[in-house]
């Protein structure tokens, strides 16, 4: 009785953990995958700010979008990043600055 009390106590410890932590996953007994999206935060020189803005504004109105969030901007140099060419590009400009 004892190990059927300790069995039915784990999964409902097990079923707690899982409402408790919406935004993760078990995918194995221990292994916890976030799905949730993961907010950043970068400091920007005004001059890199301006650049950004315009950039994103210029695009909104070759793209004819209303508007072109920054956030959506910074996603897209993101996933660029996969190119050999342009990650090589960016890694220079990065040596370039130490």
């Amino acid at each position: 009785m004892t190990s059927e009390r300790e069995a039915r106590k784990a999964r409902m410890t097990a079923a707690a953990t899982r409402r408790a932590r919406p935004e993760a996953t078990l995918t194995g007994p221990t292994e916890i995958v976030r799905v949730k999206p993961i907010r950043i935060t970068v400091d920007l020189s005004p001059d890199l700010y301006k650049r950004l803005n315009r950039w994103a504004k210029e695009t909104a109105l070759e793209l004819e979008l209303d508007r072109l969030p920054v956030a959506e901007v910074v996603r897209a140099f993101i996933r660029v990043l996969d190119d050999p060419t342009i990650e090589s590009d960016v890694r220079d400009q990065i040596r370039s600055m130490q």
